[in-house]
C-alpha cells in the first residue's frame, strides 16, 4: 500500500498491523512504515530514500492518565491507530532533525 501527499481521501485512514507495511512520500522522500502488532500507539519508519541504507526511527504514542483509579477504569483499547496525517507528521519531525551533510541526526 502506497499513499502519496496529493492523496487527500487516505489523509485520516488509521492502517493497522495487520494491513502490512505501507510506503509513505513525504516532502520527496520515501518511508516504509510498519505499525507494530501488539503495541498500540508504536510504529518502525525505514527511510528508502535516505543516503544511509536501514536508516529510520521508531515512534510511541502513549496515553497519560491523571490517577490510578482513570487507569484502571479506562477501555484497553484507548490508543487510536495513527491517520496518515500523523504519520506524514511523524516523518517530517525526524526529517527537521537530520545534518543533510551527513544523513543522520545528532551529526
Amino acid at each position: 500500500m502506497t499513499f502519496e501527499e496529493q492523496d487527500e481521501s487516505t489523509c485520516e485512514s488509521r492502517p493497522i498491523a495487520d494491513d502490512g507495511p505501507f510506503t509513505l512520500e513525504v516532502d520527496g522522500e520515501i518511508f516504509t512504515v510498519t505499525v507494530r502488532p501488539g503495541e498500540p500507539g508504536a510504529s518502525d519508519y525505514d527511510w528508502k530514500s535516505g543516503p544511509n541504507e536501514g536508516y529510520g526511527f521508531s515512534s510511541f504514542h502513549r496515553v497519560s492518565y491523571y490517577s490510578v483509579l482513570d487507569r484502571a477504569n479506562s477501555p484497553s483499547n484507548e490508543i487510536q491507530p495513527e491517520t496518515i496525517d500523523e504519520h506524514r507528521a511523524s516523518i517530517r519531525d525526524f526529517l527537521s532533525k537530520v545534518n543533510p551533510e551527513t544523513g543522520y541526526i545528532g551529526d
